[in-house]
């Protein structure tokens, strides 16, 4: 394996698979050092804030979509109404995914109370390099 496949598999388990560096550095027999350097390089931890905030602005979409659905079948059975099959059939698929949603957005809260307990997040020091040091 060349260093630029360690290089795209460790940035793939860091940023999409929450994987520490010590982790991948055992995995893929790279040195923290080289981590170190290559997560500051190619801004794994802004890709990771990104990838994290996208997947709960879908979650939040999902259920809310789900929540219009579950008052739209509700308010066709209160007036006596056939519910769509494709709304229904829509519904039940949202359903079964409801608990990797659950389980995605309890792990976000996780890592932010463990990050929040020890250091700062990536928004905050880019904050204090603009505002309190003055880099751009």
């Amino acid at each position: 394996m060349t260093k630029l496949d360690k290089l795209k598999q460790a940035e793939h388990l860091y940023v999409y698979d929450n994987q520490p560096l010590d982790v991948i550095g055992a995995k893929l027999d790279l040195s923290r050092r080289t981590l170190f350097y290559w997560k500051k390089e190619y801004e794994w931890d802004k890709k990771r804030f990104e990838k994290g905030r996208e997947q709960e602005l879908f979650n939040r979409e999902l259920l809310n979509f789900a929540q219009k659905i579950m008052n739209k079948i509700s308010t066709d059975i209160d007036n006596n109404q056939q519910t769509p099959q494709a709304e229904m059939y829509s519904l039940m698929n949202i359903l079964k995914n409801l608990p990797q949603v659950k389980q995605h957005t309890d792990s976000l809260q996780h890592e932010q109370k463990q990050n929040s307990k020890n250091f700062l997040s990536p928004e905050h020091v880019r904050q204090i390099e603009r505002e309190i040091l003055g880099m751009e």
